[in-house]
């Protein structure tokens, strides 16, 4: 467990290496590449494999897209990377989080304080500038995180950007199972009263995993609005997450 430790905080080192001195030099196709490969390398570290069931088209002529999942664990955003180097939106406490924090901070994540309405349109505008550019984004509509049995109700303000940009959704449901058994783990969770060390801790001492994540076709929001896109999406998500029992 000594070792894993060192490996990860070679991670962590490597992380902001690549942040702020590797990224900054490249094109955007560089940036994508480099941040996806960084974070199968520490989900790797991890013990953490990543099963799709699906395609989330990357080589889409239209790349930009809003990506949207449950939420269990402060891994998932790892999780979506391998598959779409997406921008985030994060609650404003992910900010103060050691070393975690700095990270997001300069993988360009939009920070949202849910009490604020100015917050949230602070937010549609980050993301807006985002697709603006071509990039993806992604978020965790829920507004936390759960133990990945049940989908809790999708909040809408994330889908607004969707509907204001006529940008397609994929829906993402991700389950963390055992390799063996397919029975279900839950040692990613992040629930409860647990810290970001804690969990940490408990991640790095369980035995290895995979996170299953199914991939939906895209969902056009046209015809729709940030309310019934949510309930749209919430539901392909359960119905997903109810196929891999």
């Amino acid at each position: 467990m000594f070792i894993t430790y060192l490996r990860l905080l070679y991670a962590f080192i490597k992380a902001f290496w690549v942040l702020f001195v590797q990224l900054p030099r490249l094109d955007q196709a560089g940036q994508s590449l480099t941040i996806q490969q960084w974070s199968a390398d520490t989900l790797k570290l991890l013990g953490i494999s990543v099963e799709v069931i699906g395609d989330v088209g990357t080589s889409a002529p239209k790349p930009s897209r809003l990506l949207v999942a449950n939420h269990i664990s402060w891994l998932d955003p790892l999780v979506i990377q391998t598959l779409q180097h997406s921008i985030f939106v994060a609650k404003q406490e992910v900010s103060r989080w050691p070393v975690v924090g700095q990270i997001a901070k300069g993988c360009d994540v939009v920070f949202v304080n849910r009490g604020s309405p100015s917050s949230a349109r602070k937010m549609v505008q980050g993301l807006t500038e985002a697709l603006q550019n071509n990039m993806c984004i992604a978020g965790f509509p829920e507004g936390t995180s759960t133990e990945g049995h049940q989908v809790g109700l999708f909040h809408s303000n994330l889908f607004e950007v969707a509907v204001a940009n006529s940008c397609e959704v994929i829906a993402l449901s991700l389950r963390y199972k055992d390799p063996a058994t397919q029975a279900m783990r839950l040692e990613p969770a992040f629930v409860g009263d647990i810290g970001f060390l804690q969990s940490l801790h408990r991640v790095i001492c369980a035995p290895p995993m995979v996170v299953q994540v199914v991939v939906s076709e895209p969902i056009a929001p046209h015809g729709h609005t940030r309310r019934t896109l949510a309930q749209l999406v919430q539901a392909k998500v359960q119905t997903q997450l109810e196929s891999l029992k």
